[in-house]
């Protein structure tokens, strides 16, 4: 088991900071290997390698997210916070943040195997429950919409429609996206690339390019450490999403980061729900049999279901390791981003970004990368957050439960 956990969580990190690779490939790629992988490694190495993979790429993620402008499912909302910071000096503050956040995960995840347990047992009254969950934490996101200073009620209010307008135009452009019939241009490929792309990372982007600052400053070179608070808060949500099924991992940073307004807040929120999910998906595999990521429906579909203890013992592993990894990485990054021209850096990763959407997803996913771009500026133009863009992960999910 210990080289298939080896292998798995460098895999994994390589998935994670690659951009446009989205956190479920590794897991169909293994399935779609299998028959070879047998051939070279026990049942228990290839177990290993999806539960670890899974678990790395969920901290190694954050890399493309701050540096590049790049999301995935998980790290969406967090673009804006993580490119703000960059601009500040602060990109390795915000890696840094983020590995503490999903290594403070992994520890808060272990003992909610026993409340998994009991969902388990209670498993149709919250499958009935999801659209509901999905409709309140929908109006929890629009009703914290806040409006201008000394500006009244009213302004609250007008902010509020905007926010509701946003969420339900981003959740049109999802539903027909995921309901499309989308080519497989590349097995790499996933729709989620170009919708969350056009979403969140081209209009950071863009706003990037022309706005006054030019080069991006010298980047301190610090350790900074996420509130324990906030990351707890972040694993809770992880867990309450992993009960519900049809409910993304990118659902979970929509529930972890509602009250959230520091830059620091959205990124510990975010880590820590996320690789939280990512582990408490494997622990609803053992206690319903149902499978909540592409992960966990790899272990089940090759009959591989590991036991808590080895997830558990897995969990920690890969996370710590993958920590080391992706702390080393980010120091490198930061230390060669420096006196980079903002501008040119913005545009060349727009234009990369565009290619890597035509070579994963066709024509088709240019189509929705260019219908979601409008919809992702108009945030910075109406002043309201661009957590209300998720509603393109959140609408699809309630017609298909309503419908």
């Amino acid at each position: 088991m210990l080289y298939g956990a080896v292998i798995g969580t460098i895999l994994g990190f390589f998935a994670g900071i690659t951009p446009g690779i989205h956190s479920n490939t590794f897991s169909v790629l293994i399935v779609s290997a299998s028959a070879f992988l047998f051939l070279q490694f026990s049942p228990a190495d290839v177990s290993a390698m999806i539960v670890t993979s899974a678990i790395a790429y969920t901290v190694a993620n954050i890399i493309p997210a701050t540096f590049l402008g790049l999301p995935d499912e998980d790290t969406a909302v967090s673009i804006l916070p993580t490119h703000r910071m960059v601009l500040e000096g602060r990109g390795f503050e915000a890696v840094s943040i983020s590995c503490f956040s999903s290594l403070i995960a992994v520890f808060v995840s272990l003992p909610l195997f026993f409340t998994a347990l009991f969902v388990g047992t209670n498993y149709g009254f919250f499958k009935n429950a999801t659209p509901f969950v999905l409709l309140l934490t929908a109006l929890v996101i629009i009703m914290t919409e806040r409006g201008e200073e000394f500006e009244g009620s009213l302004s609250v209010w007008r902010k509020r429609l905007y926010a509701a307008l946003v969420f339900l135009c981003s959740g049109f452009l999802g539903f027909v996206a995921l309901n499309s019939e989308f080519p497989q241009v590349n097995p790499a490929g996933s729709v989620l690339l170009p919708l969350l792309t056009g979403l969140f990372g081209a209009p950071v982007l863009l706003i990037s390019a022309f706005s006054n600052s030019s080069n991006i400053p010298r980047q301190e070179r610090r350790l900074a450490f996420p509130s324990v608070f906030a990351a707890l808060k972040g694993s809770i949500a992880g867990f309450f999403v992993s009960i519900f099924p049809g409910i993304s991992s990118g659902v979970a940073t929509v529930v972890s980061s509602i009250g959230e307004r520091s830059d620091r807040g959205y990124i510990v929120t975010m880590s820590s729900a996320n690789t939280a999910n990512a582990i408490l998906c494997f622990f609803m595999l053992i206690a319903a049999g149902r499978t909540r990521s592409g992960a966990s429906d790899a272990l089940k579909s090759l009959n591989l279901v590991p036991s808590f203890q080895e997830i558990a013992i897995l969990s920690i592993f890969s996370g710590i390791v993958a920590f080391l990894l992706t702390i080393f990485f980010g120091l490198l990054i930061a230390e060669k981003i420096e006196k980079i021209d903002g501008r040119k850096l913005s545009l060349s990763v727009l234009v990369f970004l565009t290619a890597i959407v035509l070579l994963l997803t066709g024509l088709q996913g240019l189509a929705i990368l260019l219908s979601a771009i409008p919809i992702g500026l108009s945030t910075h133009f109406l002043g309201v957050r661009r957590i209300n863009c998720m509603g393109c992960l959140m609408v699809p999910v309630m017609i298909w439960y309503t419908g």
